[in-house]
């Protein structure tokens, strides 16, 4: 808003420039006292949090934001390996497993049957 308003003062060209020119000053002097208040406010903030200067904070968030993504990209890539999706693979090969020894058995069982039934003839 600011700039906005810096821009429009540097644009003003002949009578405007002498009529509009202390109008748009007094608010950008007014937005910078605004900045300026807010940044204290920030400042107090940062201190009461243990941070000597907003500097210093912005530094320790920098290094736990990246700490955090290194965080969630070691965790996306042990769900891959070991994760529940992991799991549900190694139980549908489980149960392919059972149900090909079940099969096996029930081709079992009907020869056995299919060959007494030829030997009773």
């Amino acid at each position: 808003m600011r700039n906005e308003l810096e821009l429009e003062r540097d644009s003003l060209k002949g009578l405007a420039k002498l009529t509009k020119k202390g109008e748009l000053q007094s608010r950008i002097d007014r937005k910078n006292e605004e900045i300026d208040l807010l940044k204290v406010g920030l400042s107090g903030i940062v201190k009461r949090y243990g941070f000597q200067t907003v500097h210093d904070f912005y530094k320790v968030f920098s290094v736990s934001k990246t700490a955090n993504a290194e965080y969630r990209n070691k965790v996306d890539k042990w769900e891959e390996q070991y994760g529940e999706k992991v799991q549900k693979k190694e139980e549908s090969i489980s149960k392919r497993l059972r149900n090909y020894q079940r099969e096996n058995a029930d081709r079992q069982t009907k020869q056995i049957s299919k060959s007494r039934n030829r030997g009773a003839r």
